[in-house]
């Protein structure tokens, strides 16, 4: 299992789509310690566009070491298994990973139901 999986860290994922691509790490720590993680991906593609919706959080070429402006589609979180977790690239900022929680706890509806 790679070091250093926790909420908020940026790994490159393949998500069995072809290419690998930069995922972020969402679930608790407790459960980071297990096989599974959930991740959210990352695009880079259209991002001004993408970002004018609530379940996609712009996130800016440096952040947490990305190379590129890229957009986290947190409507895509999904399970991986920590073996399929490649280069890491870096750790959110606590801001960046509000926003990304924010944005999964729109996808799910989870503010109409607490």
């Amino acid at each position: 299992m790679p070091k250093g999986i926790i909420q908020g860290s940026i790994w490159q994922v393949d998500l069995g789509e072809g290419d690998a691509r930069p995922c972020i790490v969402v679930s608790r720590e407790a459960l980071n310690r297990g096989q599974l993680v959930l991740v959210v991906p990352c695009t880079t593609s259209n991002v001004q566009e993408k970002v004018r919706f609530p379940n996609h959080v712009r996130l800016v070429a440096g952040a947490a070491g990305l190379p590129r402006e890229s957009a986290a589609m947190t409507h895509l979180v999904q399970p991986v298994e920590t073996t399929s977790l490649g280069q890491r690239f870096g750790q959110l900022s606590d801001e960046d990973l509000t926003r990304v929680l924010h944005g999964l706890a729109w996808t799910v509806d989870l503010f109409e139901h607490i």
